[in-house]
C-alpha cells in the first residue's frame, strides 16, 4: 500500500512541473497574439484610415523567447517618423501594469496594392489580345511594372508585339493598337467640325502615341495620334 502512494505521489509531482510550464508557454503565446492585434489595428488606424482593401497591414511574430504577460491597462504605442517611414518599420508598445511593465519591439509590414491588368493566358506575337485572355488584379505596389495599365480599352482588340506569358503585367507598349499595314480611320478636326477619312498605318503603336498614316485617298502621308482601336486623330 504505501509503494503505491509513494508511485501516486511520485506521478502527481512530476504531472505538476510538467504542466507549469506548457501553461507558462499557453499564456505566453496568448499575450503575443493579442500583442500582434493591437500592433496591427493601430498600424491600420495610422497608415489606412478610411480603411481602402488596397492596404493591409500585418505584424510579424515574436521570438517565442521573449516573455510578455497580457497588459490589464492600454497600450502605449510609437511608430517612426513620417521622414523614416517605410513598408518595413518596428512599432514600440509599451505596458504600464502595477509591477509587469514592459516593452516590446514589433516588427509591421505595409503592403499597398495597385489595380492592373494581367494576362489570364499565354499570347502568342501577333494574336489579337480578347477579352478573355486578360484581367484586372491588385498586385503589390513593389512588384508593379512602370509601363503596366489598368485601361482595358488599351489593350482589347490589339495585336501582341511579342509573346506574353501568362500572369504577365500588360502595358500600352506589349499590343498595338494600331499596326503597321492596318487598315484605320482618320479623324481630322478642323474649326470644330470631323472629317474621317481611310488610311493605311506605316507604323506600330498603342495608345496615344504619334505615328505615321497614309491618306488613301490622297496619297498623303500625316502624322496623328493613336485614339481607340484603330482610329488615328490629326489636327489641320
Amino acid at each position: 500500500m504505501l509503494k503505491n502512494l509513494l508511485i501516486i505521489l511520485l506521478l502527481s509531482i512530476n504531472f505538476i512541473f510538467v504542466a507549469f510550464p506548457l501553461s507558462a508557454k499557453t499564456a505566453n503565446s496568448l499575450a503575443h497574439d493579442a500583442l500582434l492585434q493591437q500592433v496591427s489595428d493601430f498600424v491600420q488606424e495610422q497608415v489606412n484610415p478610411h480603411n481602402t482593401p488596397n492596404i493591409t497591414v500585418k505584424a510579424m511574430p515574436l521570438d517565442s523567447r521573449i516573455r510578455i504577460t497580457q497588459c490589464q491597462s492600454d497600450l502605449e504605442f510609437e511608430m517612426p517618423s513620417r521622414q523614416r517611414f517605410t513598408r518595413h518599420f518596428p512599432i514600440k508598445a509599451t505596458c504600464y501594469d502595477n509591477g509587469a511593465n514592459w516593452k516590446a519591439y514589433v516588427q509591421v509590414r505595409v503592403y499597398e496594392y495597385i489595380e492592373t491588368i494581367v494576362t489570364t493566358t499565354h499570347i502568342a506575337k501577333g494574336e489579337v489580345v480578347s477579352k478573355d485572355m486578360i484581367k484586372t488584379a491588385l498586385v503589390d505596389k513593389s512588384k508593379v511594372r512602370a509601363k503596366s495599365t489598368d485601361a482595358m480599352e488599351n489593350i482589347i482588340g490589339g495585336r501582341a508585339m511579342r509573346n506574353i506569358s501568362r500572369g504577365f503585367q500588360v502595358s500600352g507598349s506589349d499590343v498595338c493598337l494600331v499596326c503597321k499595314g492596318d487598315s484605320v480611320s482618320i479623324i481630322a478636326d478642323y474649326n470644330n467640325l470631323s472629317i474621317k477619312t481611310s488610311g493605311t498605318a506605316l507604323e506600330n503603336g498603342s495608345f496615344g502615341e504619334s505615328i505615321q498614316v497614309k491618306n488613301n485617298s490622297s496619297e498623303r502621308i500625316v502624322k496623328g495620334v493613336i485614339g481607340d482601336l484603330r482610329q488615328i486623330f490629326i489636327k489641320l
